[in-house]
């Protein structure tokens, strides 16, 4: 069951209180997928735009979070992995506790803190300008987020590979022009790529 199935419907089931807590991680979580730019499918389906993510919201009770470990993106205030690291894919069939964090975790990757610079939008086009033979490409978020849509292929690695194979940058670098995550999309798996933290990778399977 995604998000936007909850409704009211399996209140019992559920329990008042789980529900009531579960209602307040939609509301709080809901726009943030098209902050991110993701597709509207799978654990992200049916949210709306709107919301980005602070450091102080980022911090919430998020269910799972002992079995993710605290966040390796040094030195920012992040959220709970939906996910351990070794398994970075959150897939549809998965609680919807864990699809929340998934949305909350993707935005925080994405949103920036008070000590980063500036992006650059157009160093992070022509970053996209070289990865156009990886796939189709484009630039969000004001040059903080670089995309690559492919037909069949994105995986955890295929960001960091792509960065790699057809650019002279490397993550660090990517960074310090104020580009914080790339992201590969196909018809059924998106992936983020920290540019903190080469580990870091988020994918969810619709």
């Amino acid at each position: 069951m995604v998000a936007a199935d909850l409704g009211t419907a399996g209140v019992g089931s559920l329990g008042v209180m789980h529900f009531r807590r579960v209602a307040r991680g939609v509301a709080l979580a809901a726009a943030a997928a098209c902050a991110i730019g993701c597709d509207r499918s799978g654990p992200l389906a049916d949210l709306d735009a709107g919301w980005t993510i602070t450091p102080s919201a980022a911090g919430g009770d998020q269910v799972g979070a002992r079995d993710a470990g605290p966040s390796r993106d040094a030195g920012r205030r992040m959220p709970p992995r939906p996910v351990p690291i070794t398994s970075p894919t959150v897939r549809v069939t998965m609680p919807i506790e864990v699809q929340l964090q998934a949305i909350q975790y993707m935005a925080a990757m994405e949103a920036p803190q008070p000590d980063d610079g500036p992006a650059e939008a157009a160093y992070a086009q022509s970053i996209a300008a070289s990865l156009a033979s990886a796939g189709k490409t484009d630039v969000g978020a004001g040059g903080r987020r670089i995309e690559i849509a492919v037909a069949k292929g994105c995986d955890a690695s295929m960001p960091k590979q792509a960065i790699a194979r057809h650019t002279a940058a490397s993550l660090t670098t990517l960074l310090a022009h104020g580009v914080l995550v790339v992201r590969c999309s196909d018809h059924e798996v998106q992936c983020l790529q920290s540019t903190r933290d080469a580990d870091d990778v988020l994918c969810t399977h619709k």
